[in-house]
């Protein structure tokens, strides 16, 4: 229904995503290329927050890639809304009139609320979800010295940001599970590369991997029942599965060189992952119960940090030649391209909408924007940022 409303309204001005067929009841199919944004309004919300709410909600609207902000008489939608003892009563209205393309309550405090409000809008002005709720966990070195990285939480935007690990050793790749509760990371706290997941619900934390070796990179499975990783156990690193809570290791991969880095793929049915066993790192893919392994060709010399999109047809990564730019191979087309503009960049994780990315950047988080190469800082006052991953 919202997104048969958004079609009727601005079908003459928004441009969304590359070729997206939207579709209407007892309609033609329409193609859409993306080109523009789609100018909207924020009126100005009463009340001793309601400053801050109007203010997020027109940087998650920015943000999105969707949408511009403009005056009320040029705006297509005009977003509204009223602060409650529970959150936000929003409403975004077309400027056509009609039954408004978003009409809800939306429950926290003032950011929070803003941020579902922003969601909402723009899942059902694009058919695909927002990030603005999204929350980010990333290694940095701001708090330590000699080397030490700890782990830290923060929203997509940079605020709210905390340190979640006191190990007062390096922290590696930490990776949120499916439904956002948990994150797992690897750490040198033991005097080994151990793996551990931590619950932010109880705040306790487990080791889940303390082979000999290293434990590194761990994934969750789309399912949450089971972790991918590195081990070394058996001498190379290789791709192994456990299961989440710990457990003995299934081994997928039986390479000369070096396996890491795994993420999987939506379906729970692949995992794709960084081998050199062919000289530089290279992307693969294989089933996730094992099999024989398929090179990507992403045309580039030394690839490495794979992240599957939430939308399943790609998968970014990290190029470390050239200076530092992200990539995105086409898992239809088979194909691949350079996303990034500038230098520095690494570490790609896909947020909701299989648009956008969170990288990091000279140590700075940033949103790129895939399909234009925009990088937008992610102010989250620390420094030496590096592998962030956002929650879906």
């Amino acid at each position: 229904m919202l997104l048969s409303l958004a079609m009727r309204f601005i079908l003459p001005i928004l441009l969304l995503t590359p070729c997206l067929l939207l579709a209407q009841s007892a309609a033609p199919v329409i193609v859409i290329e993306q080109t523009r944004k789609v100018d909207v309004a924020v009126s100005p919300m009463a009340g001793t927050e309601g400053p801050l709410a109007t203010r997020v909600l027109e940087e998650d609207l920015k943000r999105s890639g969707a949408c511009r902000i403009v005056e009320p008489s040029a705006a297509a939608f005009t977003l509204s809304g009223t602060l409650t003892p529970s959150g936000i009563a929003g409403k975004a209205s077309p400027k056509t009139g009609g039954a408004p393309l978003v009409e809800s309550s939306f429950s926290g405090d003032a950011r929070r609320a803003a941020h579902q409000f922003a969601d909402a809008f723009i899942e059902a002005l694009t058919g695909t979800p927002g990030f603005a709720s999204s929350r980010i966990t990333f290694a940095s070195a701001s708090a330590g010295k000699n080397r030490k990285k700890e782990i830290y939480i923060s929203d997509i935007d940079g605020a709210n940001a905390r340190q979640l690990t006191q190990d007062g050793a390096l922290g590696y790749g930490p990776k949120f599970s499916p439904d956002g509760s948990k994150i797992a990371y690897s750490s040198d706290k033991s005097g080994y590369r151990d793996t551990y997941v931590i619950d932010l619900n109880t705040k306790k934390r487990t080791c889940v991997a303390q082979f000999p070796g290293q434990n590194t990179g761990a994934a969750f499975s789309p399912d949450g029942s089971t972790l991918a990783l590195s081990l070394s156990k058996f001498g190379n690193p290789e791709i192994c599965t456990i299961p989440s809570t710990g457990g003995e290791p299934t081994r997928l991969t039986n390479a000369r060189g070096t396996d890491c880095s795994p993420t999987w793929s939506p379906d729970g049915t692949k995992i794709a992952y960084v081998s050199d066993e062919r000289g530089s790192p290279g992307l693969y893919v294989l089933p996730a119960t094992g099999g024989t392994p398929e090179k990507l060709n992403t045309e580039s010399s030394y690839t490495t940090e794979p992240d599957w999109s939430p939308d399943g047809k790609k998968i970014a990564y990290s190029i470390t030649s050239g200076g530092g730019q992200i990539g995105v191979y086409d898992m239809e087309s088979k194909k691949a391209r350079i996303v990034s503009r500038g230098s520095g960049l690494e570490s790609p994780s896909w947020t909701k909408n299989s648009r956008h990315l969170v990288c990091s950047q000279n140590g700075t988080l940033v949103l790129l924007d895939s399909m234009t190469g925009e990088a937008i800082k992610i102010p989250n006052n620390l420094s030496k940022n590096t592998e962030p991953n956002t929650t879906r």
